[in-house]
């Protein structure tokens, strides 16, 4: 067995640039759609993983996971497209004993395609009451040190949203009359499954938080069934938060150094694990230049208008 293949691969991303990300808003739970910009990002994704995957001899994903988030699911259908692939959606949810149970041969559901399942522990930081302004209101509301200190320490948290405006939407829209530009999905339509599970969703997180709600999905469900059926590689697209958390316990990056993280849209990133100890081998971004420069792109938001 050669050296690529003693190690199992996550192809990790970012969404392609959605609205609110063009429109310098913080997003969250909000199901904002992809820009054109965004679709191309995916595409150009694809072709780079495409090209990882012929130069090396490394098979195309087997498996795919996104968050329940619009965003993510789009930049998903872009990739498998792209990649010549089909993918069939599902979604998951439960506690770590019922992620446990998930098999392989209960998602392979159609031959010839792979198994794509979406889990609200990709979703996005939940941004609370800071979800739908616009950045460089809040910034000039905050100032510079709180500001970046809710933003990107491991434990800065915003303020909850209250859920009652959020989801007056089911009965009354009110639009922006309810103090809210732009508000999440109903809830008990759209998070039916997690509900019926008892999940607790959020109202407001730190980065701790989507990491301890991310952790028992990367090992129950993505490494285990990578172990299990000895699969060469996954595709995960998620969101910056979810990303930088999912980093965080691939790379064992401290609570202070991941403060200094930020994730690109649309850049695919290679992380490499010993097939058999789950250990991190290597990670590289496909694209390295442009990563670093959109990567300060992300850190400057609020700051500074979006290209």
């Amino acid at each position: 067995m050669t050296a690529e293949l003693e190690t199992f691969k996550i192809f990790l991303l970012r969404h392609g640039q959605s609205e609110l990300n063009h429109e310098n808003i913080f997003c969250g739970w909000i199901d904002a759609k992809l820009t054109d910009k965004g679709k191309s990002q995916a595409q150009h994704s694809a072709a780079l993983i495409k090209d990882y995957c012929e130069q090396n001899k490394v098979p195309l994903p087997e498996i795919g996971f996104t968050s329940r988030l619009v965003r993510t699911q789009q930049t998903m259908s872009v990739l498998l497209q792209e990649l010549g692939l089909k993918g069939t959606s599902s979604v998951i949810s439960g506690n770590p004993d019922t992620l446990s149970n998930i098999k392989m041969e209960d998602l392979r559901k159609d031959q010839g395609t792979i198994p794509v399942l979406q889990t609200w522990r990709l979703n996005e930081r939940h941004y609370g009451s800071w979800q739908g302004k616009r950045k460089p209101e809040i910034l000039k509301e905050y100032g510079d040190d709180q500001y970046m200190y809710i933003r990107r320490d491991y434990n800065g948290k915003p303020p909850k949203v209250d859920l009652k405006l959020e989801m007056i939407q089911e009965t009354n829209e009110q639009g922006s009359s309810t103090g809210y530009d732009f508000k999440e999905p109903n809830r008990h339509l759209k998070y039916g499954d997690e509900e019926a599970n008892n999940e607790k969703l959020p109202a407001g997180e730190s980065l701790a938080d989507v990491e301890k709600r991310i952790k028992p999905f990367l090992n129950d469900v993505v490494l285990r069934l990578g172990k299990e059926n000895g699969l060469s590689s996954c595709l995960i697209v998620g969101h910056g938060s979810s990303v930088r958390s999912l980093l965080k316990i691939i790379e064992n990056i401290s609570d202070e150094d991941i403060k200094g993280i930020d994730i690109p849209n649309g850049i695919p990133l290679v992380v490499e694990l010993d097939r058999h100890t789950s250990t991190l081998v290597r990670s590289f971004y496909l694209d390295p230049e442009s990563a670093k420069i959109n990567a300060e792109k992300v850190r400057k938001e609020g700051f500074e208008n979006n290209p």
